[in-house]
């Protein structure tokens, strides 16, 4: 199945600490890429995020998913296993304290998750590839604000 690597890097003045309290937040999720709008946040009792359901709209059409912890490292990396009916792969936020802040490294990982999707997927990973930056940068603003 086709797939595709995409990586951007943002940094902002915020602290380690205040970026990921955000990371905890499902809005935030809707402005990292590949999400358009968060349905079903699972929060856990000490308030992290644990789970979410999610709707991308991509090449004109809407796709439900769903997104489950792949990896988790407090105040460093965040990461999440996402599939839909179409594509499957990492959403993964890691952190890097610096003198200034926070540099903040976005990685999306996707592949095709059917014969179907295959002949989309360049259509697909076209869009994830050009708003990645747009996002991961407009995020790592918002932070700063």
């Amino acid at each position: 199945m086709p797939s595709q690597t995409f990586t951007h890097q943002a940094k902002t003045t915020a602290s380690v600490d205040e970026v990921w309290a955000a990371l905890d937040q499902p809005r935030t999720w809707e402005a990292i890429g590949g999400v358009d709008r968060i349905v079903d946040p699972r929060i856990d009792d000490q308030g992290r995020l644990i789970g979410f359901s999610f709707e991308t709209i991509a090449a004109g059409r809407r796709y439900v998913g769903e997104a489950t912890p792949d990896e988790r490292v407090e105040g460093e990396t965040m990461a999440w296993a996402i599939r839909n009916q179409e594509v499957r792969g990492i959403t993964r936020v890691d952190l890097e304290r610096g003198e200034e802040g926070t540099a903040i490294t976005v990685t999306l990982q996707v592949e095709s998750a059917g014969l179907l999707s295959s002949m989309f997927f360049p259509v697909i990973a076209t869009a994830i590839g050009h708003g990645l930056p747009r996002s991961v940068d407009a995020f790592a603003a918002s932070l700063a604000a």
